[in-house]
């Protein structure tokens, strides 16, 4: 760090001059910087405004600079460890950042390295309230497209050690929105829906609106790949508590007839053709 920068960088890092909080924002948002040009300055002064135990108003405003563009940076979570896990718990405390900051914890869970051990974040995974964990399920879903043509391996090598042993088994968190981010984590996995269907079916419910993950099931062509688990899905996600059928629903419908001509027989292909034809869709 420039000599003629640290006495003034050192200053506003004074925690008992409430004046200087906004300057220590912006030097939260920019810890990563910080701490790699100068570590011994930045653990010294800097990073103990992170820790709730010494001050949560401290905290919320650092945590919050962070989370204005978090970035995972290894060195600097194994030095803030404590207190970005703690975070969980302070969770209705970060504002507006609430959803960086379950996104940033998904993905610090889904590549934990040697800073993180299962059971620590199990804990905070498990402290979100269920908003979060709607955040962290979206998290997922966009982990998994980013995956590409791998979406399979990293829904077995990734994403199921997260919900075997960070997501919270409690029927108090399986919410309609929660739910329906589920829906869509299913049909993300690609190659592994099938795999993610028995996983997550305990989870699915009818939406009110299954729009979206109908339509990415329809784009991914799942129903002709697999479409016993297809119509499974479609039998769960849609019911009486869905508004408007899904506009794909009977395209879906039709490539899963077409694929296995038996599933047409099937109860649950029959209640779906009759829910169009309620809505005047067929």
């Amino acid at each position: 760090m420039p000599v003629e920068l640290k006495p003034t960088f050192t200053e506003l890092c004074d925690g008992s001059i409430d004046r200087y909080r906004h300057g220590r924002v912006l030097l939260a948002a920019h810890v990563i910087a910080l701490f790699r040009v100068d570590r011994d300055w930045a653990t010294e002064h800097l990073l103990p405004h992170f820790d709730w135990q010494l001050s949560e108003h401290e905290a919320r405003a650092a945590w919050e600079g962070f989370l204005w563009s978090p970035r995972l940076y290894r060195p600097l979570m194994e030095a803030l460890k404590g207190p970005f896990l703690e975070s969980a718990r302070h969770y209705e405390t970060l504002d507006k950042h609430r959803v960086q900051y379950a996104s940033l914890l998904t993905f610090a869970a889904l590549d934990p390295g040697d800073t993180f051990t299962s059971s620590e974040l199990a804990r905070a995974v498990r402290a979100l309230p269920p908003e979060g964990l709607r955040y962290a399920a979206n998290a997922l879903v966009n982990a998994l497209e980013g995956a590409g043509d791998q979406r399979a391996d990293y829904w077995r090598n990734r994403v199921t050690p997260f919900i075997n042993n960070l997501w919270p088994k409690g029927h108090d968190v399986m919410t309609p929105v929660i739910a329906e981010a589920l829906s869509r984590l299913c049909v993300a996995a690609g190659g592994a829906f099938s795999e993610a269907i028995v996983m997550l079916r305990a989870w699915l419910q009818p939406l009110g609106h299954p729009g979206t993950a109908v339509r990415m099931l329809h784009k991914a062509d799942l129903c002709r790949t697999f479409p016993e688990h297809a119509l499974d899905f479609l039998s769960l996600v849609i019911g009486e508590q869905t508004q408007w059928p899904p506009a794909e629903l009977s395209e879906c419908l039709e490539a899963i007839r077409t694929t296995a001509p038996a599933l047409e027989e099937d109860p649950r292909h029959e209640q779906l053709l009759t829910y169009l034809r309620l809505h005047g869709r067929v």
